[in-house]
């Protein structure tokens, strides 16, 4: 039994590590775009290629060791968040940049390329989501005690 313990703090030891890991990545990257975007530095596209893979690969295994440490409860929650508060969040999202117009969103946005359109899409779901994602999971735990 204080095998099984001993192995899960360890485990937990090292998901923390991964999260501190990644926030600081998160947090170096995010500081390296915000002092390139007013230079004329332009990263290879091949760099940026390899560094967003090594990112995904890393947080892949550090999701699948933190998803082995938790136990049934918070494994339903992150379903039933997911589900209910990521996936329909996406149905309510999707009808804006319609009903806002185009007119609007160059207003707000500025003059954008397609391609940064489809990143400012692209993102803005995915913040819906994790938004969703988040409500519905605090309502769970709320809802549990």
């Amino acid at each position: 039994m204080t095998e099984h313990i001993g192995r899960q703090a360890r485990r937990q030891k090292i998901v923390r590590g991964y999260w501190i890991a990644a926030t600081a990545i998160g947090f170096a990257i995010g500081a390296g775009h915000a002092l390139l975007e007013d230079t004329a530095v332009v990263l290879p596209r091949g760099l940026l290629t390899i560094g967003g893979a090594i990112i995904a690969l890393a947080a892949f295994v550090g999701a699948v060791v933190y998803w082995r440490n938790i136990d049934e409860a918070a494994r339903e929650a992150h379903k039933f968040a997911w589900f209910w508060g990521g996936s329909n969040s996406i149905l309510l999202a999707l009808p804006l940049p319609f009903l806002i117009g185009d007119q609007r969103l160059i207003a707000l946005f500025g003059q954008r390329s397609p391609t940064e359109w489809l990143a400012i899409g692209v993102v803005g779901l995915i913040v819906v989501q994790m938004v969703g994602y988040g409500l519905v999971w605090a309502a769970w735990w709320l809802r549990q005690r």
